[in-house]
């Protein structure tokens, strides 16, 4: 099992150092924001993961409701990996919006996160999916449309978690098959970061798991820069 974060500009300036020190062994950055521009804290946050070697992934939480904007969120995310020199990262869709997502019904929302994950695999990247486990058992769209690891939120309570802490395995989300991670908590203390920040577990070494992630559909030869995001 191995112990990360995902953050935003939201948790303002991490001193990843810190970060490191304390155990942290992946992160996952918000790519851009819902204008499609980058997250304000974006390159810093990936300048940290790589100073201190922690392998990182990125978000995109989406808003799309027609193909057009679906191509358009992944293009704004493979964009800025590209003008950032990064190969083979993995991308979470993070799907999640009740307001705009669940009134398109399972076809339509399937359908649109296909586009996506077609458009990220095609420009030589990972995918994979973010949600809540409230999504799941509410049927927005076909899970079992896709064979993408799949990133479950499920909390347990709402207190303050340390970073010593550890949720108990039996709230564990359950999706009717393996989970890649479990976001347990949205209100984790950290050193290195002022305020909450989102804890999350993981079941495999996530520089591993994108590294299969990336032979399953054929990408070869940039496997090199995952760990580290060289």
């Amino acid at each position: 099992m191995w112990k990360g974060i995902d953050v935003s500009d939201n948790q303002g300036v991490i001193d990843w150092g810190k970060a490191a020190a304390a155990g942290v062994q992946f992160a996952i950055l918000r790519s851009v924001r819902r204008s499609g521009q980058a997250d304000h804290r974006f390159g810093a946050n990936l300048e940290g993961c790589r100073r201190h070697k922690i392998p990182a992934a990125v978000y995109r939480y989406t808003y799309a409701v027609t193909e057009a904007q679906a191509e358009e969120e992944a293009g704004q995310v493979t964009a800025l990996l590209r003008s950032h020199g990064l190969a083979g990262t993995m991308v979470w869709w993070d799907v999640e919006d009740r307001e705009r997502l669940q009134p398109l019904g399972s076809t339509k929302l399937t359908e649109l996160i296909r586009i996506a994950q077609a458009q990220i695999e095609a420009a030589g990247y990972c995918f994979g999916i973010y949600t809540g486990l409230y999504v799941y058992k509410e049927g927005w769209f076909d899970f079992g449309a896709f064979a993408c690891p799949l990133w479950i939120a499920r909390y347990p309570g709402t207190a303050p978690k340390t970073w010593a802490d550890s949720p108990s395995e039996r709230y564990r989300p359950s999706v009717g098959r393996a989970i890649w991670g479990w976001q347990w908590t949205d209100n984790g203390r950290l050193p290195g970061i002022d305020g909450p920040v989102d804890f999350d577990i993981c079941y495999q070494d996530p520089a591993e798991a994108v590294q299969k992630q990336l032979a399953d559909i054929g990408i070869c030869g940039v496997v090199h820069k995952v760990r580290i995001l060289e």
